[in-house]
């Protein structure tokens, strides 16, 4: 797989080209050669101001793109507060990647639209913390589990394994017991493969809960890019996220590949 569209998605309230997910999403596009769609969506709700508003982060998103030598289309409409979500997710299922900011602030979350891009948009999506400046993948953490999640996410990510200079595979002993037949050394075998190289380390959560225990993780290997499995399931009406993907979409600790 190939990085050649680039999808971002960040509220145009809080939407600033220098930082964040906006930011991240032009590094991406620039250093794999891809075209970027910016989905910039004004509200029915908001006042004609509101909307002028949109254009001027439509206009500094296209400004940014030239300096940064890609090629950009930005995505103008207007939406309802409660269908941006299947908007953002119609739109992201003709990206390779997505990029989303997290922000739980203005109108509408955008953590409310990354959790639907993660789990309806059938895509890899990347979480960016709101203070996050540029991109860079070279140091990357893989969270293993042997799911079938996490063999997505990895998967996904192999437009970013192959650049990298580090990759880790990172499983922990305390949380739960791997059942599959196949040992951590085939895994690395099929990964060298594949062109990629990276070695395993098992580390012990120590009664953290799961989220920070990741984020000791990442810490601890001055990984740059989290990848990981998106868990979740519906209960009834509600969707119902796993602990590790909750902590992840409320604060994320480096910007974050999720897959589900």
């Amino acid at each position: 797989m190939t990085v050649k569209t680039v999808l971002l998605h960040a509220a145009s309230e809080t939407l600033d080209p220098g930082r964040g997910a906006a930011a991240y999403a032009l590094g991406l596009a620039r250093a794999h050669a891809a075209h970027l769609e910016a989905l910039v969506l004004d509200l029915d709700m908001m006042a004609p101001e509101g909307a002028r508003g949109g254009k001027r982060v439509a206009d500094a998103l296209r400004a940014a793109a030239r300096d940064h030598g890609i090629e950009a289309s930005i995505i103008t409409e207007r939406s309802h507060i409660h269908s941006t979500p299947e908007i953002a997710a119609d739109h992201a299922r003709l990206a390779d990647m997505v990029v989303a900011g997290v922000r739980n602030e203005g109108l509408l979350s955008e953590r409310l639209v990354a959790e639907s891009l993660v789990f309806q948009s059938g895509r890899p999506v990347i979480v960016v913390p709101d203070d996050h400046r540029g991109y860079a993948a070279d140091r990357i953490a893989v969270a293993w589990d042997f799911s079938r999640v996490a063999a997505r996410a990895l998967s996904d990510a192999l437009p970013f394994l192959h650049r990298a200079a580090e990759v880790t595979l990172i499983a922990f002993g305390d949380d739960k017991d791997f059942t599959a037949s196949i040992g951590q050394d085939e895994v690395l075998e099929r990964l060298r493969r594949r062109g990629v190289e990276a070695r395993f380390e098992r580390m012990e959560r120590g009664g953290q809960g799961i989220g920070d225990a990741i984020g000791a993780a990442v810490g601890h290997l001055r990984a740059d890019l989290l990848v990981m499995g998106g868990f979740g399931h519906s209960r009834f009406r509600d969707f119902v996220l796993g602990g590790a993907t909750r902590s992840i979409l409320t604060a994320p600790h480096v910007p974050t590949l999720l897959s589900h």
